[in-house]
């Protein structure tokens, strides 16, 4: 039976990912929970990896054969967060979501633009459209984007989920 369970670390301001490589180093498994944001550096639109739990992340250890003192001594780590006297522990079921939150969202965020450009031809997968071919327009924040469809002899914009959409080879 597997005795291992999930703790949560609070960490030096911007130096999670310092902890989870110094982690690794000594064999302990870690979670760093990152998502995808939009941000607009230097005048251009770009995707960046933000933590979603700033200066906080997961280690899964065993807690009668860990060594807590190694890990709170650890770059990057400041200690366990505790209620009271005992060490917070996370439930499993909790950290298989957040991972599969956090890699659908970093999957479904890579911009459009990337491999569609305008007037590129594309199918819609889901929805009352399913089926329909459109014409690429523009991309409408992170998670969408505009698409021109041909409804009753007449092109009208329309907006649709990126996980909606796939590009047509011709």
């Amino acid at each position: 039976m597997m005795a291992k369970k999930w703790f949560v670390i609070y960490c030096k301001s911007r130096e999670e990912q310092r902890a989870v490589e110094n982690l690794q180093q000594q064999g302990i498994d870690s979670f760093f929970p990152k998502i995808s944001k939009e941000k607009i550096l230097r005048g251009k639109k770009s995707i960046i990896q933000e933590a979603l739990f700033p200066s906080y992340l997961f280690v899964f250890i065993d807690p009668k054969d860990a060594a807590f003192s190694s890990i709170r001594s650890t770059r990057g780590v400041l200690d366990f967060i505790r209620f009271g006297a005992k060490i917070a522990q996370v439930n499993i079921d909790l950290i298989e979501k957040l991972k599969n939150i956090c890699a659908s969202n970093n999957a479904l965020q890579s911009l459009p633009e990337q491999f569609l450009s305008y007037g590129d031809s594309v199918e819609i997968l889901h929805g009352p459209f399913q089926g329909l071919s459109a014409i690429f327009s523009q991309t409408d924040g992170l998670e969408r984007s505009v698409l021109l469809l041909n409804v009753l002899n007449q092109e009208n914009k329309i907006s649709f989920r990126n996980s909606d959409i796939n590009k047509l080879e011709h």
